[in-house]
């Protein structure tokens, strides 16, 4: 497997040279940041091939003054064909491929009754429930040790910067607790009790392993939730993909500004 990482990566690297900061786009989210370069998924050796709805499938090269960002359009979920190994395999070739900080996005249900639809929320903590951990098995030991320290899985000092940010630009952001879960399947009123309950503010389908996967690199990392709907057990509406997607289309200008203004800061 590291092998197939190191060979995926300096394709990464042959095409964008060595990068400095790299993001991941969710469900329906778009960080259209000034593109330099563009190289699809299906030119990097062993890449897996998003199936979800929205998840476009390539890389963009993005510069801002001396960074280099490289911004991944689409990821992989465990509930589509792929093993947790394939899961992650995009976060950590964008780490060997010289990533000192990624930023991930994601599509996220709002359980905190506070949160409105087109919210935006910076994650400063998870819950695993997806059943699944990507350090099961044999550890691969030059991304890391068996057993990383989850203590800080979101770089507090990131979180600081990004919400003084958003404020300095008028963009609202809110901070919870992510929750992550298998699905493909969406929550019951039940499970969206427990959940609430449990201390989660959002709940989402993703995220959980690559950050997992990150700090088992040793690399500090920060996720950013657009709330597409909030879950109220009570009286619990329906949220199709579609409407999924086009919430997230919706946030995905205020997102790329705050996000944009942030590495400005950085």
């Amino acid at each position: 497997m590291y092998e197939k990482l190191k060979r995926a990566s300096n394709a990464i690297k042959d095409a964008f040279g060595k990068i400095d900061y790299a993001i991941i786009t969710g469900t329906g989210i778009d960080i259209d940041l000034t593109e330099t370069k563009r190289l699809n998924y299906n030119d990097i050796p062993y890449m897996p091939k998003p199936t979800t709805p929205s998840h476009k499938g390539y890389f963009s090269d993005c510069r801002k003054e001396n960074k280099n960002i490289v911004v991944a359009h689409g990821r992989f979920h465990y509930y589509e064909e792929y093993s947790i190994e394939e899961v992650v395999f995009l976060p950590r070739i964008l780490g060997l491929s010289g990533a000192k900080f990624i930023i991930l996005t994601n599509a996220a249900g709002g359980l905190n009754p506070d949160f409105n639809k087109g919210d935006l929320m910076v994650s400063k903590d998870h819950i695993n429930m997806t059943g699944i951990n990507p350090l099961k098995g044999k550890n691969i030991n030059k991304l890391g040790e068996k057993f990383p320290d989850m203590s800080e899985p979101y770089s507090k000092k990131h979180i600081k910067l990004l919400k003084e940010t958003a404020l300095s630009n008028k963009i609202e952001l809110k901070e919870g607790v992510y929750i992550g879960v298998s699905g493909p399947s969406m929550e019951t009123p039940a499970e969206t009790r427990m959940f609430r309950m449990m201390g989660a503010d959002a709940i989402g389908m993703s995220t959980v392993p690559e950050v997992i996967a990150i700090r088992h690199m040793n690399i500090p990392c920060m996720s950013i939730s657009v709330i597409t709907n909030v879950n109220k057990p009570d009286c619990m509406e329906k949220a199709p993909i579609e409407s999924v997607i086009e919430t997230a289309e919706g946030a995905s200008k205020k997102l790329t500004l705050l996000i944009d203004k942030f590495l400005e800061a950085i």
